[in-house]
């Protein structure tokens, strides 16, 4: 062989002929993707961005393939189940290699990612629209579906189906009845403008002069019929709104968005009306309702001012819903959703009171990554540990009304309660002890059958309408109590709780008062019958309540009561209104949510608190625009801090914990004498338990009356006696923790009560 003139040694041809012929093979690798010559090159990373891939939902999931090394997509196979479902994946307008993948089953699919032998794989595993995905199997029943018009139906006890009853179904608002058992429904997609001529008017689509006019999007009107909005991205589009409305988790939901249906949307390249964050209004109250309901579209004007999604679900509603846990699945079911139809979401913010309070921290625990940002106005930080205070006012003025407690003054039981006056306690027993009983038909709903409802004797298979045990049983799981009848379990426990120990310390009560009080306060039942007999004729000494201990792991580690830890990876503003009258808000939950954090992280520096004697006026219109930067710097913060560090570094610097005693006065100080509105106590705390609240059963220590917890208080013989016979196994030692008491972590009920830990997000691996 001659090369240039000159001659080729052997080596030299040999050399030559293996390079040719890998020159050949690479070309037909590149033709038939074999790829096995440069298969050490090829390491892509698969990437499921709509959630977990272990937790997906609907069918549909929005995928990312990351490319390493040599590899390039267009000699790639990618696969579902064996199934080429490459062209659904293109190189996207930023330069990322991404797909929605439809149609997958429900349970385990496949997806492979392959340039000759070599790859990587996930396993994608899809649950039901109608759910659940962490919260269960057996989804709380019976569930009632909501029609387009109200419909009687047939209502069964799943306990009894002897037991069955009329019920008339509430209205849902959409344009089609459900096609199945779990409510699923086809979507609505409603379409509105604002005129160009409408300057002023009312934000909504409803009312007199609306902001929105609602439209046919094959008729769309001209541009210049229609205002021009400016989003906080500066971008600028058409003010045009679409309103979806369906059906996810059994819950009906509603998504506010600026969408025009004349410009292309997909998931990787969103329109520019909407600025990719997230509001989600959070509703009050508390109920354990049966019924599904519609959910209103909420129109925030700070949100939809600037360009954010608005997003509410019924299961987020605190008065349809009190399983917190299940609001949790929702929000991320719903946020699936915007991310495979509307795009990638920058942050969450949420906002509510009262019961809407408890929809953000509760998820934030459960589900850590859900929120951003919660701003929680007269707040509570769960509703499994605010029943504790319910629970003790019901149980203290139980006993106020024996002859034995009703000679204590109405200060002496304010500094027993703990709390500013004892008409706090009246007020938590007026508004919910009744929610407590199981036999109370409206607790499941106004028009729920009464003949299929829970009466010990009559039916004792009958549905417990019961809010606090009823809504949870999927996760709190069951138990035969003592009458034979099965209940839901529950955490309440006041054994050795020395009701009013620190009234005592403090000299409020006498050493007699002290014990009659213990003697009597008894206990509820899982049936809320108390122990202590009648007011008439009380029983003493009254039975103390123990919970069924196996579920109090469940509730501490699921996160249903709001931990610490998980509530150091959202920024918090709390804003409190209070005018001192008796309510059942009381300020001090406030710093019972700091307490939690202080505990778990050492400091509280991702939350603030602002207190308002009276009214807050603006106070909500600063937090969400304070909360937007705070998010916004966070968002934009590239050291490689954890997140609950970037949370605290870049709280904004001009706001801070504040007290103000009027509308528009100044800030006296947080926590200063000169503050209007004080920390209080609950019956708990004022029992020695801790501000966080989040002991449902303490551990005991021997019953020592030289114990300086007494500070002095001298018991003669009988006395001792007595609160012998109270607490014959001791008192609570309140600098244990709770029996049961668990960090929380992401847990999974999918096989059954209890749970499990929910174990860390799938990742992709090179295929074997």
């Amino acid at each position: 062989m001659v090369f240039s003139g000159r001659k080729v040694s052997a080596v030299a041809r040999l050399s030559a002929s293996v390079s040719v012929t890998r020159a050949l093979m690479f070309s037909a690798c590149m033709a038939l993707l074999c790829g096995s010559v440069y298969a050490d090159d090829v390491d892509p990373e698969i990437k499921v961005l709509s959630n977990r891939a272990d937790l997906i939902s609907g069918g549909n999931a929005l995928v990312e393939i990351i490319w390493g090394g040599a590899a390039h997509s267009k000699v790639a196979r990618i696969e579902l189940n064996g199934v080429d479902v490459k062209p659904a994946f293109a190189i996207r307008p930023d330069g990322r290699y991404m797909g929605l993948l439809t149609g997958l089953n429900d349970g385990d699919n496949l997806l492979t990612v392959r340039v000759g032998g070599a790859g990587r794989q996930i396993i994608i595993t899809n649950h039901p629209i109608g759910g659940p995905v962490f919260s269960g199997g057996d989804q709380l029943a019976p569930w009632i579906c909501a029609r387009t018009s109200v419909t009687p139906v047939t209502v069964t006890a799943p306990r009894d189906s002897t037991l069955s009853g009329t019920a008339n179904t509430r209205a849902s608002g959409l344009s089609s009845d459900p096609f199945d058992e779990q409510c699923n429904t086809a979507t609505d997609f409603l379409y509105y403008y604002r005129p160009a001529d409408r300057t002023t008017c009312t934000l909504g689509i409803t009312g007199a002069n609306p902001c929105f006019v609602q439209y046919d999007p094959a008729n769309r009107p001209a541009d210049e019929q229609i205002a021009d909005f400016t989003n906080d991205r500066g971008d600028t589009v058409k003010s045009l709104i679409r309103i979806e409305r369906g059906t996810i988790n059994r819950s009906l939901y509603s998504i506010i968005t600026y969408y025009d249906p004349a410009q292309p949307s997909a998931p990787w390249a969103p329109q520019k009306g909407w600025n990719g964050k997230v509001f989600w209004s959070m509703g009050a109250s508390t109920s354990a309702n049966r019924f599904q309901s519609a959910a209103a579209p909420s129109f925030n004007a700070n949100a939809l001012s600037r360009g954010f999604m608005v997003v509410t679900s019924t299961h987020t509603q605190h008065s349809q819903n009190n399983n917190e846990l299940l609001a949790a699945e929702t929000i991320m079911m719903v946020r699936e959703r915007i991310i495979e139809t509307y795009g990638e979401i920058r942050y969450t913010m949420a906002q509510g009171g009262s019961g809407g309070s408890m929809m953000q921290t509760t998820p934030a625990s459960v589900m850590p990554g859900l929120l951003n940002g919660l701003i929680t106005t007269i707040s509570y930080p769960d509703a499994v540990s605010t029943w504790i205070e319910t629970k003790d006012c019901g149980l203290l003025n139980n006993y106020y009304n024996t002859a034995q407690g009703s000679p204590l003054s109405a200060a002496k039981r304010a500094a027993i309660n703990g709390h500013l006056t004892s008409g706090y306690c009246t007020t938590w027993v007026n508004s919910f002890l009744g929610q407590f009983l199981p036999t109370n038909t409206n607790n499941c709903g106004f028009g729920f059958p009464a003949s299929i409802v829970y009466d010990p004797t009559l039916r004792p298979n009958g549905v417990r309408c019961d809010t606090d045990g009823g809504p949870q049983e999927p996760q709190w799981g069951t138990f035969v109590d003592v009458d034979g009848n099965t209940k839901t379990k529950l955490p309440y426990d006041n054994v050795g709780v020395q009701y009013g120990l620190k009234a005592l310390q403090e000299g409020a009560i006498s050493p007699e008062e002290f014990v009659s009080l213990n003697e009597g306060v008894g206990n509820f039942s899982n049936d809320r019958v108390w122990s202590g007999g009648s007011t008439s004729n009380p029983t003493i000494p009254a039975l103390r309540g123990l919970a069924q201990t196996d579920v109090l792991p469940t509730i501490y580690k699921s996160g249903i009561l709001a931990d610490g830890k998980q509530l150091g990876k959202v920024a918090i503003i709390d804003v409190r209104a209070h005018s001192n009258n008796p309510d059942i808000h009381m300020p001090w939950r406030s710093w019972s949510t700091r307490d939690r954090l202080v505990r778990a992280n050492g400091h509280h520096g991702n939350q603030v608190i602002r207190v308002h004697f009276g009214s807050a006026g603006g106070a909500t219109d600063l937090a969400f625009d304070t909360m937007d930067r705070w998010l916004a710097a966070v968002e934009s913060d590239t050291s490689g801090a954890p997140l609950e560090q970037k949370i605290v570094d870049n709280k904004p610097a001009d706001y801070g914990d504040a007290c103000f005693n009027s509308a528009t006065g100044p800030d006296v100080g947080f926590e200063s004498p000169e503050c209007l509105i004080k920390n209080t106590r609950s019956p708990h705390i004022v029992a020695g338990g801790p501000q966080a609240e989040n002991i449902f059963k303490c551990q005991l220590k021997p019953l020592n009356f030289s114990d300086p917890d007494y500070n002095g208080a001298i018991f003669d013989a009988g006395q001792q006696a007595r609160l012998m016979g109270v607490f014959p196994n001791g008192v609570c030692d309140w600098t244990l923790a709770g029996v049961g008491q668990t960090d929380a972590e992401p847990t999974t009920f999918r096989n059954g009560p209890g749970g499990e830990p929910l174990g860390n997000a799938p990742v992709s691996s090179k295929i074997p």
